[in-house]
């Protein structure tokens, strides 16, 4: 156990307990929980949000390599 608490980073750890604090304000909860509020935000902001970026930049790097004329063939 002492070794967990010396190689942690007060900062990160600081960071954490705020961005979960965000978490469970934009919520809406009133009741204390903190459970599953990770997993709320992945699947309802985060992966959504990574997906579309995902397929953003995939667009952008054909219209790249097409501008260019180094387009794979298909």
């Amino acid at each position: 156990m002492t070794d967990q608490l010396i190689s942690m980073d007060p900062r990160k750890e600081q960071q954490k307990a705020e961005f979960m604090e965000h978490l469970y304000r934009c919520s809406g909860r009133k009741n204390g929980l903190y459970t599953n509020l990770w997993k709320e935000f992945c699947m309802g902001e985060a992966g959504p949000y990574c997906r579309d970026l995902y397929f953003e930049r995939k667009q952008a790097m054909l219209d790249y390599l097409n501008q260019h004329d180094l387009a794979p063939d298909q």
